[in-house]
């Protein structure tokens, strides 16, 4: 055999793991946001990268946000983007100052983008600080828009109570320029009803049902979903299947759901 026939010991090393970038704020108890995020990337083996935008505290008494400054932030965004990901996720956003800075931050990213536009806890209080207009620019900015009801009622300005809403909203948001939409149906309807999201992509709406996994509440559920997408897409897999595969690792999550202190986290 010629030496040109035998491999290195380099071309035999297997490609570099595909990574994700993961933006949004810190709950310290890692129920929701950025801890969960790399809890997900990390379960659906992708090597999470992340960025944080802001300190929270949810407790049922206290609820603070702390945001990071916006230099800082585009720094830390710039400097994730050299690790070169193959995909993002964007969480939360404090305020006006951090979306625009994440913008900037993002400037020579030409991969796929999903954002969990995350407004509220799902303990109450305010995540996002400002005017909703300032979160267009990086709505339009995404592959994919994961809002949950509510916010897309705010963020559409149409009340959401069943699925024509979710897909009036959907319509709306994409008539202020955003470009798919995946309205989350888990606050419509009940058990034993499943739940149906509706996705709206190239102009078509879509209703995707599936299974109600029972249980009681569990946190994280928005920002785990978001975040399996977004590991899909570095996959290199379209947008309808990524939301399908995202959706059925989430039910395996929620199926195995633990409960820790006062709160039910995803297994």
């Amino acid at each position: 055999m010629q030496a040109s026939q035998i491999g290195s010991a380099d071309d035999r090393r297997p490609p570099p793991p595909r990574s994700v970038l993961l933006i949004g704020g810190i709950d310290p108890r890692a129920g929701a946001g950025l801890l969960r995020d790399v809890l997900t990337a990390i379960a659906l083996g992708t090597r999470p990268i992340a960025v944080g935008t802001a300190w929270t505290e949810q407790g049922a008494d206290v609820h603070s946000v702390e945001a990071r400054s916006a230099e800082s932030l585009i720094d830390s965004v710039r400097y994730a983007v050299s690790a070169r990901p193959s995909a993002v996720k964007i969480g939360m956003v404090p305020d006006a100052d951090a979306a625009a800075a994440i913008l900037v931050g993002l400037s020579s990213y030409e991969g796929p983008i999903v954002v969990d536009p995350v407004l509220a806890s799902s303990r109450g209080g305010a995540l996002f600080k400002g005017s909703l207009a300032d979160l267009f620019p990086l709505l339009r900015r995404a592959t994919l828009v994961t809002p949950n009801a509510a916010e897309a009622a705010i963020l559409a300005g149409v009340a959401v109570r069943g699925l024509d809403d979710a897909a009036a909203a959907a319509r709306a948001l994409a008539d202020r320029g955003v470009a798919a939409v995946l309205v989350k149906g888990g606050h419509l309807g009940a058990a034993p009803a499943p739940v149906t999201d509706t996705l709206l992509v190239d102009g078509a709406v879509h209703r995707l049902p599936h299974a109600r996994v029972a249980g009681g509440d569990v946190r994280g559920t928005g920002c785990a979903l978001a975040t399996a997408i977004a590991v899909h897409l570095g996959r290199d897999v379209g947008l309808r299947d990524a939301v399908d595969a995202g959706t059925v690792w989430l039910g395996r999550a929620l199926a195995a759901a633990v409960d820790l202190g006062d709160e039910r986290h995803l297994g």
